[in-house]
């Protein structure tokens, strides 16, 4: 079993904060009714009802979101459980301080080089190519009706990542490591992947481990690894 560093927070934090925002919203519309009955004042009452009603579905539909990012990370945490313990495995991470850092989903140690991945929970069929500013998304609705989404690319997330990774390590004695991105889909049964990759590996989660373990020559040393770890677990935040 790899050995886990740490296990994905943010997400569920965000989800807790929004959670919040919401029932502010809930209790601001009922507050508006009782402004209305006490005050007899329609329109700043209906005024502050349609905002905190507008809120309260913002509000939800990030919830959902986050909730399905968070079901993402746990899937993908659990498949890198199944790692050996040759493997050091950092859960959401955030490398190069909490203001201006970046924020990785699962950064994997081993001799065999270091594995930063991006987890995206999605459905459909997912068109890119890894140098667009964006990527589509095609689903079909309940109704049978066919809908696309664009999406921030995520190799350039999952490369924006590494960079500062590199850049954590630029000071130190392990600013020279071999750096793999990877950018994986969940949803294995419900995903289609149609992209053009490149420096950065695309893949469903159910090649995941198997793509990580295909990397067998050894590219850094075992004590410079658990150096890189130290380092790691000394800066991070």
């Amino acid at each position: 079993m790899a050995i886990i560093k740490s296990k994905e927070t943010s997400l569920n934090i965000k989800w807790i904060k929004n959670l919040i925002f919401q029932i502010v919203a809930f209790l601001t519309c009922i507050a508006s009714v009782y402004a209305y009955v006490y005050y007899k004042n329609i329109y700043i009452s209906l005024i502050i009802f349609v905002v905190a009603f507008i809120g309260i579905i913002h509000f939800h539909n990030r919830s959902k979101i986050y909730k399905y990012g968070i079901q993402g990370e746990k899937a993908v945490s659990k498949l890198l459980c199944n790692l050996s313990n040759k493997y050091i495995v950092y859960n959401d991470i955030i490398i190069g301080g909490k203001e201006k850092g970046a924020q990785i989903d699962h950064l994997v140690l081993s001799t065999y080089g270091i594995f930063c991945i991006e987890t995206k929970n999605m459905t459909g069929t997912i068109i890119g190519g890894e140098e667009d500013s964006e990527w589509i998304q095609i689903k079909i609705g309940k109704g049978g009706t066919k809908y696309e989404k664009r999406f921030y690319n995520p190799c350039r997330q999952s490369r924006g990542h590494v960079n500062a990774i590199k850049n954590f390590f630029r000071h130190s004695d392990f600013k020279v490591m071999p750096i793999y991105s990877i950018v994986v889909f969940n949803n294995n049964k419900y995903i289609n992947l149609k992209v053009q990759g490149g420096s950065t590996t695309v893949l469903k989660s159910e090649n995941l481990i198997q793509f990580i373990e295909s990397k067998r020559e050894v590219l850094i040393t075992s004590d410079k690894l658990k150096g890189i770890g130290k380092f790691i677990d000394k800066g991070r935040w």
